[in-house]
């Protein structure tokens, strides 16, 4: 009977090492996973400083604009200046084309605001940019700009640019 206590003793002394060994592996694995969590949570973080500071630079950009367009608007409103800078001048229906007449007829046909589209295009402005700059969505900048497109008989935005250029409408 000794002899069958010691047997299982020991059997039983042996299942207490592995487990105890499969339990060091485990948390092992679980100090693995917490350091990857950790890497991974730091990263989001830096992330989210750079998206910070982006931010704060457009907030800036905003800002400095905001000041430019308030002097000018104080410069109107006192006179100072008589017409205001490029950015905010609208253009004319009425426009002087440069070299041939060929492109007059195509021009005088476009709206206003097509004009103002083509004339933006044709300065590289995307179409979320377009939108921003003329306050409409970006689903009417491509309305606008598939009407264009289909008056002057184009069928691509590089081909709106060289027509802006062999018209003047860009130097």
């Amino acid at each position: 009977m000794k002899r069958e206590i010691n047997k299982t003793g020991a059997t039983g002394g042996r299942t207490r090492i592995r487990q105890a060994e499969a339990r060091a592996e485990r948390a092992e694995t679980r100090t693995e996973q917490a350091k990857t969590r950790t890497e991974a949570a730091e990263t989001r973080t830096e992330q989210a400083e750079t998206r910070t500071d982006l931010a704060k630079t457009r907030t800036e950009q905003a800002e400095s604009r905001t000041e430019q367009a308030e002097t000018i608007l104080q410069n109107v409103i006192h006179k100072k200046a008589v017409q205001p800078p490029e950015m905010f001048v609208k253009p004319f229906r009425n426009i002087s084309v440069k070299g041939s007449t060929d492109w007059k007829g195509p021009l005088q046909r476009l709206t206003i605001r097509q004009y103002e589209i083509l004339q933006l295009i044709a300065e590289g402005q995307n179409t979320k940019q377009i939108a921003g700059i003329l306050k409409i969505s970006p689903k009417t900048v491509e309305y606008h700009r598939m009407k264009l497109m289909a008056s002057l008989k184009l069928h691509d935005v590089p081909g709106l640019v060289r027509f802006a250029v062999r018209a003047g409408l860009i130097p």
